[in-house]
């Protein structure tokens, strides 16, 4: 009903639109087995009766900037909207914001802005939580100069909700890693590319006069990546990362590099 208010009434050029993208995800077509006489249709009954997971590719597929045209202009708002219906039945998932950013056009000869990030479906796992770890995180992550750690940050999420634990937990340390490099880089701390967690870490404490009791809590990101991230090899025996650490791995980095950064500049 949302989508079909937004394009003015009609769900159709929505439904072609979905149809193309998820033949492409799910590698056939037609979409379904039942026999159907458009396209349309097809789409509507595989959004029916399709995983949870399909449903949320469509979703992320539909806010997604070259589906413009089906929303009506109201990128933001149908973003905001779906996201209260998520909320209303406490659905752990959260659809996040297009980024732009400014820069100079040569084309134009002055400002201009274009698209940094799409909306992406990522993962909630609870009220409080997301609104005290993971949003402040993503927040502080949208700022220009933490454009990389964002994008590792969102692989990371995005990782999750494909059940890729492992690369989750691995993806959570480079973007813990590169904000300490961003943080040492506005403050002037010394450092080095090739600067480990720890030794990131120390500078931070070091240069903020931090108590030494925070090394350890703030250093497990570290920890969980060297043993179980997917950035060393397994040898012998296979790395297993069940679900809940790799949620606890995204929690307590969001919550780490929010605490790191306000210690910086408190």
């Amino acid at each position: 009903m949302l989508l079909r208010d937004a394009n003015g009434g009609s769900l159709y050029e929505t439904l072609e639109f979905l149809h193309g993208k998820l033949t492409y995800l799910v590698g056939r077509v037609p979409l379904t087995q039942t026999k159907v006489d458009s396209i349309v249709e097809d789409a509507m009954q595989f959004l029916r009766t399709c995983s949870d997971a399909h449903f949320l590719d469509a979703v992320e597929y539909i806010v997604h900037s070259d589906a413009h045209r089906c929303l009506g202009g109201q990128q933001e708002k149908v973003v905001e909207r779906l996201n209260e219906f998520l909320s209303v039945d406490d659905l752990p998932y959260f659809i996040t914001k297009q980024i732009w950013e400014s820069w100079q056009s040569d084309d134009f000869g002055g400002q201009s802005i274009r698209l940094l990030e799409e909306s992406k479906v990522i993962p909630k796992d609870s009220q409080v939580i997301h609104e005290t770890a993971i949003e402040p995180a993503l927040e502080l992550l949208r700022q220009p100069a933490f454009r990389h750690a964002n994008a590792e940050f969102m692989a990371a999420l995005e990782d999750y909700r494909h059940q890729k634990f492992g690369d989750c937990v691995t993806k959570c340390n480079s973007s813990y890693e590169s904000v300490m490099k961003v943080i040492c880089g506005q403050k002037g701390f010394g450092y080095t590319q090739g600067d480990t967690t720890s030794k990131l870490l120390r500078t931070i404490m070091g240069q903020t006069q931090m108590d030494s009791f925070w090394e350890s809590p703030l250093l497990i990101v570290g920890t969980l990546r060297n043993k179980l991230g997917s950035a060393h090899g397994a040898g012998e025996k296979a790395k297993v990362v069940p679900e809940h650490v790799a949620k606890y791995a995204l929690n307590v980095t969001a919550s780490a590099m929010v605490f790191l950064n306000d210690q910086a500049y408190k």
